[in-house]
């Protein structure tokens, strides 16, 4: 429209106006481009952190296990005895997020509730 009222300033106006929504588009295409980024590198810096941590909890368990500490079947009862303090026996411990934050859920357990190993 501005093009046939004014023409040439009308027509350059218009292509201000595509360029300026093209520029839009692309910063914004370039900060989700950069928070996938981000968000790869978060994935792949918590599946290292697991990793270690299997490993670590597997080579304690082993140990626990080959020095006579503790028998599979104790330690087997111990992990199910613990994995229900969030109130669900699913072979994991809950996370909430609270104010931003994740942590385990950790409801009230009266004292005695559980054995301790000797």
């Amino acid at each position: 429209m501005r093009t046939m009222l004014l023409g040439d300033i009308g027509n350059r106006l218009d292509i201000q106006d595509a360029e300026n929504n093209i520029s839009a588009l692309q910063s914004h295409a370039a900060s989700a481009a950069k928070a996938v980024g981000n968000q790869t590198a978060t994935i792949a810096r918590l599946k290292n952190e697991l990793a270690r941590q299997k490993l670590a909890v597997t080579a304690l368990t082993r140990f626990l296990i080959a020095k006579g500490l503790v028998s599979e079947a104790e330690l087997q009862e111990f992990i199910h005895d613990v994995d229900s303090e969030d109130g669900i026996v699913d072979g994991k411990m809950e996370i909430e997020t609270v104010n931003g934050r994740q942590r385990l859920v950790r409801p009230h357990i009266p004292p005695g509730t559980f054995r301790r190993i000797p």
